[in-house]
């Protein structure tokens, strides 16, 4: 079994106390050192060259995302915080997960289960259908799960995402970035769509053997490229 030297960065010491104690369930995980605030976690990591670091947000004067911006990426990152509306931030720097404190010792076996070949090795982080993620819906920023996305538009840079609860949303991320991040229940139909294979009501036959799909809660017609028509096959029987 793969050891991760791992590093607990915290400014509170109780903080860091209670997560070492939870952490001791597991044989994969040792624990090399502690830091409080970012020079010394700077410090540690450039000493003892952790592979993974369990990161608050919260370090006094400066933020873990202040201490991500001075090391190179190296690392895997577990996010451990009382603050919930950074998480859609975490998401882009590819954090391996966001912990909420008080933290729950299912999502952190999650967590720790996520653990893989080392990060250089890791071509992306991989979503579960609980997972959250904050998304612009113009007049405020709401929290969705993923598994409520129905699907997926481009818009340049950033995508569209329509839920089935209604709510739709931007999101500062490609479709290339969420077809290597989504659950196998997402598919990539077109060069501007993925779709959430579960909330397909309908196909639709085309002319040239091509085909569209109806989706079940905005009963949109989403066009199936020729490119990903054989990715389709494989999520829809």
């Amino acid at each position: 079994m793969k050891q991760w030297r791992s590093l607990i960065v915290d400014d509170e010491p109780f903080a860091r106390l209670e997560l070492t104690r939870l952490l001791a369930d597991f044989d994969q995980i040792t624990i090399v050192g502690e830091a409080g605030s970012v020079p010394e976690a700077q410090e540690k990591i450039e000493c003892l060259s952790p592979e993974l670091i369990f990161l608050d947000i919260d370090l006094g004067q400066q933020s873990g995302f202040d201490l991500l911006e001075l090391l190179e990426n190296n690392f895997q990152t577990i996010f451990v915080t009382a603050f919930d509306e950074f998480a859609i931030r975490a998401f882009e720097v590819n954090a391996l997960d966001y912990l909420l404190k008080p933290v729950n010792p299912s999502r952190l076996n999650d967590s720790i289960s996520r653990l893989g070949n080392p990060y250089r090795e890791q071509p992306s982080t991989f979503l579960k259908p609980y997972d959250k993620i904050l998304i612009n819906t113009g007049r405020s920023n709401r929290f969705i799960t993923i598994n409520s996305i129905e699907y997926i538009e481009a818009n340049g840079d950033y995508t569209n995402i329509f839920t089935t609860e209604g709510v739709k949303g931007t999101l500062h991320h490609t479709i290339k970035k969420w077809s290597e991040r989504l659950p196998s229940t997402f598919c990539q139909v077109h060069r501007s769509y993925i779709v959430n294979t579960n909330q397909v009501e309908k196909v639709i036959k085309k002319e040239n053997s091509l085909v569209d799909l109806i989706l079940k809660q905005h009963q949109v017609q989403i066009p199936v490229s020729r490119k990903f028509k054989k990715n389709l096959k494989t999520h829809i029987s």
